[in-house]
């Protein structure tokens, strides 16, 4: 019989279940529908670099690979509560973080394929790019010309809070084997990358060579906005795990593991895909006469 911690899991869990591979790709996929629809190749050819067929065919295996995902994500329920002790994996008695953390890791992979598509698409954009007639924007982009200063000063500061909180559950005695230090190394490693993707994404040149200046700027906002979210998400999850060195919340890690990856999905990708609207995308770029901005 399910007790009702075990039960709070398998209800986040089938949150994550549906939230990272069927809501937020079902988004993904009517964008990219729309998109094919209301933009064919006939009209905006630079938008297709490729034939396409392969945009069909892409766009098909995204979602199908996404439904594979969601079986997958059923058939480890079905493992955990029936086939082998839902406990398992876990020393303390209670259910793993390892589940939900090994079926996220699953979940991102067709989003970081669709990334990469991206990069490669933009790749092939450039390299069509025969243009003689450039226009450059020349105003230098400042970080707090996209986000505030108040939610950078949010981010930094729950940062902190998260290192000393692991320093003071240490007594300020660092150690090199204590979970709190290698957690204090995670985070600043982590962090560090967010702030050289940032950094990318506000200095960087444009990958899209035909992109217009104002959604650039909006596409440079959503991004940037999704790494202070993403990086104060993580600094109250580090919390949330030195909190259960001191308090014994291990009936809590899977669960909470579950509820982190949903909060990740929902403050970067559920941000960036409110923030930028097809609606307000200028497509006249990507027709035969349309004039590319760099």
């Amino acid at each position: 019989m399910l007790t009702l911690i075990d039960s709070l899991f398998y209800i986040a869990f089938l949150g994550q279940i549906f939230l990272i591979s069927y809501y937020f790709p079902h988004k993904i996929h009517r964008r990219m529908q729309y998109v094919l629809e209301t933009y064919p190749p006939s009209r905006y050819p630079r938008l297709y670099p490729k034939p396409i067929e392969y945009y069909r065919i892409g766009q098909w295996g995204f979602k199908m690979v996404n439904r594979v995902i969601i079986i997958i994500g059923f058939l480890i329920m079905f493992i955990m509560l029936f086939v082998v002790d839902h406990s398992s994996f876990a020393d303390d008695g209670f259910i793993s973080e390892f589940w939900p953390a090994a079926y996220g890791a699953i979940q991102f992979l067709p989003l970081v394929f669709l990334e990469f598509s991206e990069c490669n698409q933009f790749k092939l954009m450039r390299k069509a790019h025969v243009s003689t007639t450039r226009k450059a924007n020349l105003n230098r982009r400042h970080l707090f010309g996209f986000v505030s200063p108040r939610l950078f000063a949010a981010a930094v500061s729950l940062f902190f809070a998260a290192l000393f909180f692991d320093l003071y559950v240490l007594e300020f005695e660092i150690r090199w084997d204590r979970d709190a230090f290698q957690r204090a190394l995670v985070l600043t490693a982590t962090n560090l990358l967010l702030i050289a993707v940032g950094a990318w994404t506000l200095r960087g040149r444009k990958s899209n060579p035909h992109q217009a200046t104002e959604d650039r700027t909006r596409q440079i906002s959503a991004a940037l906005h999704s790494v202070l979210y993403v990086s104060m998400v993580m600094s109250v999850f580090f919390m949330t795990q030195t909190a259960d060195d001191v308090y014994d919340l291990d009936f809590l890690d899977a669960t909470l593991m579950s509820l982190y990856f949903q909060v990740i999905v929902v403050m970067s990708l559920g941000h960036v895909l409110r923030s930028l609207s097809l609606e307000d995308v200028n497509f006249d770029v990507y027709r035969d006469n349309g004039e590319a901005l760099t």
